[in-house]
């Protein structure tokens, strides 16, 4: 059984005072009734504003989980007179949420780890103005690899982000953007809160994030304890979090510690000192660098994943991840980030113009790491190897060969000769010292004592094929939604290669336009386009072997056809806009 607390406001904006009564339904997923109430008829005066509140009880609800985000509909009818002459449909979900000092997080009663990223809201091409079905597409990237949770950085997420995560079953953190107590900053809040309330997947609310001036001070902490109140005051049923940058002391009092970095953060003593703190890693960091790069940029512009090269910090995506799948008592983490974004190439600077902390880069292409949280986070078996077998210029140098991969134990063969079979440690990953010669890598893992499956990667010849795929041949003719294409260059094997940098020309014709493109390379500027008006034309280089094209329709059917040349033979991709 769930009930439901419903509360509604009617506002009649007409001169003179009426009767009224609100109906309440509740429609499940097929837009059957599943339960309803009516309240009593009352007056409402000339632009009065009226709170109604009701309860439904449902019988047996279908919850809304990760793996079933069922969502049922609430349909807020006015009937005045007997007519209905305002209604509104609210999605919302049944759930139960709890976050325990001992076991972490709960979700309808199942203990569930948070594997979570931080996102900024931006994508390449776009900008920040990103289409909801390019929202749809993003949310799957980070589900594929076995994300659950999302949190929002560091601003109110656009509701339509929301209604993704919803019906896709992403949990949320839904963060406000300033920490304070003035009519503006509590305002903010509210409208946030009122905002976004409804929405099954938000799983917590922040009221801010790394305030260093705030941090370890009796003013920060009195002051989280009034915006705590104000935000239970607009919505009593989520825990609240402050995401806190490290010190001393933090900030005292909250429902949920939120902890940026365990290397800014002494978690294990906090948690000897306070037993009854519940928590959570907000921020964690992944290590990343720029896809496909395996050696140091003498221009600045690219940089090799700090996971293989900084030795301060060994293996730091697996440090972050370790620490919380071994502490039960901590809910899980967010890693810091799930996609590249535009602005802070930190530890770069220009000609980086764009953030490398990314799993995936700026077009959502995946970055090895992504390959790492699949073998850990999904029970899909997973083998990876890198680096990429393109590595000229570095001939007769000793590499690392590492393998991320879920098997038991993993053997690699470099041009022919094994260097050895190895038992897989838990949550970490295998490595082969290696000279490079150009030849290939075949990996191949085992599950009790069995193959189970292989990875190969060969030293590939010239791009010399573009093979264009998007993620649906068909779309909708309402002029909103969006294609995401993928621009790979092969060898003429039909082998990626993963160095190639070379010029593309794109045209489309059909009722559609290209909203943009992009390539993933931190250090891109933009791309051409000489019809700027038409937007039927673009000029781009790919980066280390792929470009990404998204196509959005025109409110008008027929068959849109994507061509591209400047590498072999002119490519071409067909969707139907309907």
């Amino acid at each position: 059984k769930a009930t439901l607390q419903v509360s509604s406001e009617v506002d009649n904006g007409a001169l003179v005072p009426d009767t009224y009564l609100v109906r309440q339904s509740l429609l499940d997923a097929e837009g059957q009734v599943v339960t309803s109430v009516e309240t009593s008829s009352q007056t409402i005066l000339a632009k009065e504003v009226q709170d109604n509140q009701c309860q439904l009880v449902v019988e047996n609800p279908h919850l809304w989980d990760v793996d079933d985000p069922y969502l049922y509909t609430l349909r807020t009818e006015v009937v005045c007179q007997g007519r209905v002459i305002d209604a509104t449909d609210t999605p919302c979900g049944i759930r139960d949420i709890k976050f325990t000092a001992d076991e972490g997080f709960f979700l309808n009663g199942r203990n569930i780890e948070l594997k979570g990223v931080n996102c900024h809201q931006d994508h390449a091409g776009v900008g920040s103005a990103i289409p909801d079905a390019l929202q749809v597409w993003r949310i799957r990237q980070l589900k594929a690899m076995g994300c659950n949770a999302y949190r929002a950085s560091h601003n109110p997420m656009t509701p339509a982000l929301l209604d993704v995560c919803d019906s896709l079953g992403m949990l949320v953190i839904d963060e406000n953007r300033l920490m304070g107590l003035s009519p503006e900053h509590i305002g903010l809040l509210e409208r946030m809160i009122r905002r976004d309330r409804n929405h099954p997947s938000i799983i917590m609310w922040s009221d801010g994030n790394e305030e260093w001036g705030l941090e370890n001070s009796v003013i920060g902490t009195r002051m989280a304890a009034s915006m705590r109140e104000y935000t239970h005051r607009f919505d009593p049923s989520r825990p609240v979090t402050i995401a806190n940058a490290g010190g001393y002391q933090l900030i005292q009092g909250l429902e949920v510690v939120g902890y940026n970095y365990i290397v800014q953060n002494d978690v294990m003593n906090r948690r000897r000192a306070h037993p009854d703190w519940k928590i959570v890693g907000t921020e964690e960091t992944t290590g990343c660098g720029t896809r496909g790069v395996y050696f140091p940029d003498a221009e600045g512009r690219w940089m090799p994943a700090i996971n293989r090269t900084d030795t301060t910090y060994e293996n730091v995506i697996e440090r972050g991840w370790k620490f919380y799948a071994e502490t039960p008592w901590a809910s899980g983490l967010f890693y810091w980030t799930g996609f590249d974004y535009r602005g802070e190439p930190n530890p770069l600077g220009y000609p980086a113009v764009g953030s490398e902390f990314g799993l995936l880069d700026y077009c959502g292409f995946p970055k090895d790491e992504v390959w790492y949280l699949r073998s850990w986070w999904t029970n899909e078996p997973v083998l990876h190897l890198l680096p990429h077998w393109n590595l000229q210029g570095h001939e007769g140098e000793e590499v690392d060969v590492w393998a991320y991969s879920n098997c038991e134990e993993v053997e690699l063969w470099v041009n022919g000769k094994s260097l050895g079979r190895k038992p897989m440690p838990k949550n970490g990953h295998l490595s082969w010292r290696a000279t490079y010669q150009p030849g290939s890598l075949r990996a191949v893992g085992y599950n009790h004592g069995r193959k189970v499956m292989e990875e190969k990667l060969h030293t590939t010849g010239p791009a010399a094929i573009m093979a264009l795929s998007a993620d649906r041949t068909q779309i909708l003719a309402d002029g909103r939604d969006v294609a995401v294409v993928t621009l790979q260059l092969n060898d003429k094997k039909g082998r990626f290669v993963s160095t190639a940098c070379e010029e593309i020309e794109i045209s489309l014709t059909g009722p559609a336009r290209i909203l943009g493109v992009g390539n993933g390379d931190p250090a891109f500027k933009g791309s051409e386009h000489p019809d700027e008006l038409e937007c039927q034309h673009f000029r781009i280089p790919t980066f280390n072997g792929l470009a990404q094209i998204l196509i959005q329709s025109q409110p008008a059917s027929g068959a849109v056809t994507l061509t591209t040349t400047g590498v072999g033979k002119p490519a071409s991709l067909q969707i139907q806009v309907k």
